[in-house]
């Protein structure tokens, strides 16, 4: 169902009560640490504790918080990310749950989405090494290969987490420390065991990670602070369903031309900056940036490419578009919890 943008834009197509202001910084409290305890969140909201876990299990239950997850730095656990892009010529609803069931099925997937555009699927996994993105690439093709017109492979070097402020109705807040290629490390098995269970859900309670990982609750204190010391843990946050938010989700694919560091550098903090903008991936490829945004029309979709190609006509080259019709976060680690 199409979100009427005239009417006050949150949760309309569900039919739910529209988010008041407190539902929306708690949404935008969980994006800076969705981790942070019930008491902590209802100090800062002046609210009960038991006021903020009711609201939660509202937003969670009608889907607007898709997860809260730890932001683990895959890079570090040598796991470099890539998205496989798929355009079908027939994309029916059958097909459509059949791609759904391949991102579920795969247990490094991080991203799956059907999309509209460029590209009908957008597949989002992590792999150790090329030969492991080629095994993915054919389980796609083998099962849906006669209706594959063509298929994109991308690389990632970099990329990183924004606020919805823009939703939110808040200020624009710091940027999820940047998770990029790096020298990687081998965790012991109840460290790997801990980052699964937190990027599974960031909010599970040290009562119950000791008893994933087989721990006591204070060496589970130590080591996740240790894991995020050392950075294997970026921040804790959460993503949000842009549909029950009144947003679309445009992923704009962006090749340059005439591109130096310091101009790359220059749009990539314009990009932080700019508050429709959710997500950026630095890319090797196809295209060289992707630039995720959460507008409500087609109108503020122009405006914000009329705004970065006024800013950056210089070095933007051939840019296209996809939309989020459907899409799911999953656990890259879940192989770990087995």
């Amino acid at each position: 169902m199409k979100l009427d943008i005239h009417k006050s834009h949150l949760w309309v197509a569900s039919g739910c009560k529209p988010l008041d202001k407190k539902d929306k910084q708690l949404l935008n409290l969980l994006y800076l640490n969705s981790r942070m305890s019930f008491i902590q969140m209802g100090k800062k909201l002046q609210l009960s504790s038991s006021a903020v876990e009711r609201r939660m299990r509202k937003l969670q239950d009608s889907g607007v918080v898709n997860q809260v997850f730890a932001a683990v730095n895959l890079a570090k656990l040598g796991l470099k990310a890539y998205r496989l892009y798929f355009k079908f010529d027939v994309m029916d609803k059958k097909t459509e749950e059949e791609v759904k069931q391949v991102f579920r099925d795969y247990s490094r997937t991080v991203w799956g989405v059907i999309c509209q555009g460029e590209y009908d699927v957008l597949w989002r996994i992590v792999a150790k090494d090329e030969n492991e993105v080629e095994d993915a690439a054919y389980i796609m093709i083998e099962k849906f290969g006669r209706h594959i017109i063509e298929k994109t492979i991308i690389m990632t070097t970099y990329h990183t987490f924004l606020s919805w402020n823009s939703a939110f109705d808040c200020r624009r807040e710091a940027e999820i420390p940047i998770e990029k290629t790096v020298s990687t490390t081998v965790l012991d098995n109840k460290d790997m065991l801990l980052l699964s269970a937190l990027n599974n859900n960031s909010r599970e309670t040290t009562i119950a990670l000791a008893k994933i990982a087989g721990l006591s609750p204070d060496a589970v204190r130590y080591r996740i602070k240790k894991l995020i010391r050392e950075q294997y843990i970026l921040g804790f946050t959460a993503w949000y369903d842009s549909r029950k938010l009144g947003f679309e989700y445009y992923k704009i694919l962006i090749t340059f031309r005439s591109i130096t560091r310091p101009k790359e550098k220059e749009f990539l903090n314009y990009c932080i900056e700019k508050d429709q903008v959710v997500f950026i991936n630095k890319c090797i490829g196809g295209w060289d940036m992707e630039v995720d945004i959460i507008v409500r029309n087609a109108k503020e979709l122009h405006d914000f490419v009329a705004d970065f190609k006024t800013n950056f006509g210089s070095i933007i080259g051939k840019h296209t578009f996809i939309t989020a019709i459907d899409d799911t976060l999953f656990n890259p680690l879940r192989g770990e919890i087995q």
